[in-house]
């Protein structure tokens, strides 16, 4: 329960919910595979589209924290930059009890985040859907802007049309993506500084993307599992 924007200790993990309404959609959520670098904690992102109360289109993403030194979470290589203000935030201590799934939370955001790193997308059978390439467009777009504002300048105002940051025309395609151990044709597009792109479509529909942090490619294995458990 939330009590004048506090909330009580009982609250419930607004995660469990999410994570039940990826299940309902029925089908797979694709993610990167296993590995040591990442930790998936299980943080899903769900929108769908309706056309006369019938779903039409939905997609999931799929978030992971990143340890660079993986055998010592309290190594202070793990640690996100931040300036001083944000630490701050962190570090107090509201008088009141919350609940153990935010003091959680809060632990987390110390460390650094690959934030909507892997997306699936499901179409109905039938319905009209962008194309493969403008897909992959939109999300390496929507990471920028979101994740990038202060690299890039981008102005704090939501208000103003977001600047286009990559477009259609550096799609490259014949591109491998390795998906449940198995290279399949897909899309590239590598033009920007700060993330690299990726997306092929899967046997049943599906369309996976994936934007992931240049800076971090090194300790990354770029695989995926085409439906990685969601616990």
């Amino acid at each position: 329960m939330d009590h004048g924007g506090v909330l009580s200790a009982d609250a419930p993990d607004p995660e469990i919910a999410r994570r039940a309404a990826a299940r309902s959609l029925g089908f797979g959520i694709a993610g990167l595979v296993a590995q040591r670098h990442l930790e998936d904690f299980g943080s899903v992102g769900v929108q769908t589209g309706e056309s006369d109360g019938i779903r039409d289109s939905a997609t999931v993403s799929r978030q992971y924290t990143l340890w660079r030194n993986p055998e010592d979470h309290d190594d202070p290589v793990n640690l996100a930059t931040m300036d001083d203000e944000r630490r701050r935030s962190l570090e107090e201590v509201p008088p009141w009890p919350r609940p153990d799934w935010l003091v959680a939370t809060v632990e987390r955001m110390r460390y650094p985040m690959l934030w909507e790193a892997v997306q699936t997308h499901w179409s109905r059978r039938g319905t009209s859907r962008p194309s493969p390439a403008e897909t992959l467009v939109q999300h390496v777009q929507y990471v920028l802007v979101n994740g990038y504002r202060e690299e890039l300048a981008l102005p704090e105002s939501t208000e103003d049309p977001w600047p286009t940051l990559v477009d259609e025309r550096s799609v490259q395609s014949g591109h491998p993506v390795l998906v449940d151990g198995v290279e399949r044709p897909g899309l590239l597009l590598d033009t920007d500084p700060f993330v690299l792109g990726l997306a092929t479509e899967l046997d049943d529909g599906r369309l996976l993307t994936a934007v992931l942090p240049r800076d971090e490619l090194p300790l990354l294995t770029v695989a995926f599992d085409s439906a990685a458990p969601l616990d």
